[in-house]
């Protein structure tokens, strides 16, 4: 019989437990999680706060998927996004500024494939979860990672932080203390690494690498002059967690990042939800956040790179560069010189018409 679960990871205090595939998230406490997001972000973060508010629907685009909703979190923590069809993949016009977030399963035609990967290769971010290991990531960036031909069991896992500095994993908990926790559905993917000084693990299970081989839960690792970020399970939590009943209006008190007048206006405001509820809603809208927010730090540098642009229009891999676009030096050859626009395409240009930006 085929499998269709679906999982979403969770970093929080209290045990977190999710549904089968389709279920809906509970809408209080997600909007009880953006407050407190919004809330924390412009207290502790007020820089990142400001760029998250200045990110526009086409920066970050949403592949649609059968099995997980990234659309739904990007809704609730109040991230504007596109969302595009698998099939409109290969033909879309991705450039390196943007970020890609696949829904599992990640299934599209192999063009598809094929384009993200020269969208990464230009400098794009792409976000990817359980399935999308074998349909997309270890077709488009081979011998980086690969599924190991396993799958889990249906049970939660503790995970260890890695990189404690890394932005991803950063402000997940609400207060201190709290034991990240992922949640395993049966049928995800266990990562198998394959080029160990590229790849980043950034959290682990050690209960993963004794019962399926393999520890890595979330990866990160560089293509050319983009990225990819990979998770073993879903982005959208699917049914409230079973913890703690204490309801967040009472449990906002121990809340760090908040002001005390930020406190009462939330008590005022809070829709019911239980705290552990909210603390799952939260954990994966703040790492949804902080990938955004990373991406736009990013994007000043990377933009840096794209040192030239043709004095007139010019033909790269079929796509008209007009004067003015950005174009990226690969190699100098003599009077040739080999760049990169920023959807990912090369040709051979002559030195003489091309210019600084």
């Amino acid at each position: 019989m085929l499998n269709t679960s679906c999982w979403a990871p969770r970093a929080l205090a209290a045990l977190v437990l999710l549904a089968p595939a389709g279920a809906s998230a509970d809408e209080n406490s997600e909007k009880a999680a953006a407050d407190l997001l919004e809330r924390r972000m412009r207290n502790t973060r007020p820089e990142d706060w400001n760029l998250l508010k200045a990110v526009e629907g086409r920066q970050i685009v949403v592949v649609r998927g059968s099995m997980d909703h990234i659309e739904q979190v990007l809704t609730a923590a109040r991230i504007r996004h596109t969302v595009i069809e698998p099939e409109q993949v290969a033909k879309a016009d991705l450039n390196a500024d943007q970020i890609v977030m696949v829904d599992c399963p990640g299934y599209m035609p192999d063009a598809g494939v094929r384009r993200l990967e020269r969208f990464v290769r230009a400098g794009g971010l792409l976000y990817t979860t359980d399935w999308a290991l074998l349909n997309v990531v270890q077709k488009a960036f081979p011998r980086t990672i690969r599924h190991n031909g396993g799958s889990t069991g249906d049970h939660v896992t503790a995970v260890q932080v890695g990189e404690h500095d890394d932005n991803l994993m950063s402000n997940m908990l609400l207060s201190k203390g709290g034991q990240p926790q992922w949640w395993l559905e049966g049928g995800s993917y266990p990562i198998e690494i394959l080029d160990k000084k590229r790849v980043t693990v950034l959290a682990s299970s050690e209960q993963m690498r004794r019962k399926y081989g393999s520890a890595p839960v979330v990866v990160r690792f560089r293509w050319e002059d983009g990225e990819v970020v990979h998770v073993v399970s879903h982005f959208y939590r699917q049914m409230a967690t079973q913890g703690p009943s204490t309801d967040v209006k009472a449990g906002v008190a121990s809340v760090e990042g908040l002001t005390e007048e930020d406190k009462k206006e939330f008590q005022a405001a809070a829709p019911a939800a239980r705290m552990s509820d909210v603390e799952s809603s939260y954990a994966f809208q703040q790492m949804t956040t902080n990938l955004v927010v990373g991406k736009g730090k990013a994007n000043k540098d990377l933009d840096k790179s794209y040192g030239v642009t043709p004095k007139a229009s010019v033909s790269v891999e079929g796509r008209t560069v007009k004067s003015g676009d950005r174009l990226k030096v690969l190699e100098k050859k003599g009077a040739k010189v080999r760049v990169r626009d920023d959807r990912g395409n090369e040709a051979e240009l002559d030195e003489a018409q091309l210019q600084a930006r």
